[in-house]
């Protein structure tokens, strides 16, 4: 199984406007590169681009403009069948009239291939998948994680160059997703191809993926690696799609020797927060995002602010604070040991200013 890069030159989807309106810009102008054995995931909310632009890439839908390279080969004019792609769909899309095995080896006859190299190929992808003794299942007797596993192996088994996930599992309960995830995950390392995977669930995206692409209004809003796109948003969309984030506005004071700026927030000076190598006009406006594991309840702080949430999460307690009139949430992490905080009660919020992100 040779794993193949895909590159998506300024690609769009335009469709026609209903009724004399606006023709609809699902994909506009993307443009990306995905290297052989890449693991990288579309995520954005409903309606971002992210499923249109996978069914172009596995040519159930036609570019409207741009190109689409597959091992450096544009395979835009080409159809489904003839793309050295596999696709793992939402609803599975199996046979519910054909056992494990022949679901699995669908794909493989029809390329006519010789019984014992389908018997030997399915044997394989049985073992890699975890599905070895349930040849002969048929799939309405397997449970939804199971039937997942027989999706993903009928794809495998046609040792595509890329492998294409479209909300694979968004049917499943979040136990088994977690479980799924993983194992998705697994085998994809294992066998060396690449992974296009698109999803809504940013837990998905965050622990699976070696690159999150979030996609808004069907342009790129930022790429990166999951830590990437986490501590370094470039936007308060980002920092607010991946995670929970707090967000004050303020305006830069100054720009320190040792990159470096000070922000005054709502009258209150913060320094030495990193500017990451961006260069701030004295006076312009910015956010900061901070996370909520970042800051703390305190009786010493940066902050006075009114709790208004105080929650026992288990690992940690989760606090919602009443702060310039916006909700500011914390992450106490460990609170076994820690003053729990009542709802009404007045705090102090203690920020570690290396954890801030100035954007």
């Amino acid at each position: 199984m040779k794993a193949k890069g895909v590159t998506l030159k300024n690609l769009s989807k335009i469709y026609p406007g209903k009724k004399g309106n606006k023709d609809v810009h699902a994909v506009d102008d993307v443009s990306l590169d995905i290297e052989p054995g890449e693991f990288v995931t579309l995520l954005g909310p409903s309606g971002c681009g992210k499923t249109t632009t996978l069914r172009m890439i596995a040519g159930f839908e036609k570019p409207s403009e741009g190109d689409i390279l597959l091992g450096g080969e544009s395979i835009r004019h080409l159809t489904p069948d003839k793309r050295d792609t596999a696709m793992v769909f939402q609803t599975y899309a199996l046979f519910p009239n054909l056992n494990v095995y022949d679901n699995i080896s669908y794909g493989l006859k029809i390329k006519r291939l010789s019984s014992d190299e389908i018997r030997a190929r399915v044997t394989e992808i049985l073992k890699l998948t975890g599905l070895t003794g349930y040849e002969n299942r048929h799939t309405n007797e397997l449970s939804g994680g199971q039937q997942q596993r027989v999706a993903l192996a009928r794809a495998l088994v046609m040792e595509p160059g890329v492998l294409l996930f479209d909300e694979p599992l968004s049917n499943l309960d979040a136990k088994l997703r977690v479980q799924m995830r993983t194992e998705i995950r697994r085998i994809q390392k294992a066998v060396g191809i690449t992974a296009i995977y698109v999803t809504h669930d940013q837990a998905e995206a965050m622990s699976m993926s070696d690159r999150i692409v979030i996609l808004k209004d069907g342009k790129i809003a930022q790429a990166g690696t999951p830590k990437d796109v986490y501590y370094r948003p470039n936007s308060e969309f980002s920092a607010n799609f991946i995670g929970t984030a707090n967000i004050l506005h303020g305006k830069v004071q100054k720009m320190n020797d040792d990159d470096t700026v000070q922000v005054l927030v709502e009258g209150i000076l913060l320094d030495k927060v990193p500017a990451s190598g961006k260069v701030y006009e004295i006076g312009s406006e910015c956010a900061i995002v901070i996370r909520p594991e970042a800051c703390s309840v305190r009786e010493t702080g940066v902050f006075e602010a009114e709790v208004t949430l105080s929650t026992f999460m288990g690992s940690y307690q989760l606090y919602e604070l009443e702060l310039f009139g916006n909700k500011f949430t914390i992450h106490e992490n460990n609170p076994k040991t820690k003053r729990i905080y009542e709802i009404g009660e007045r705090a102090k919020i203690e920020l570690d200013i290396s954890d801030i992100h100035i954007i």
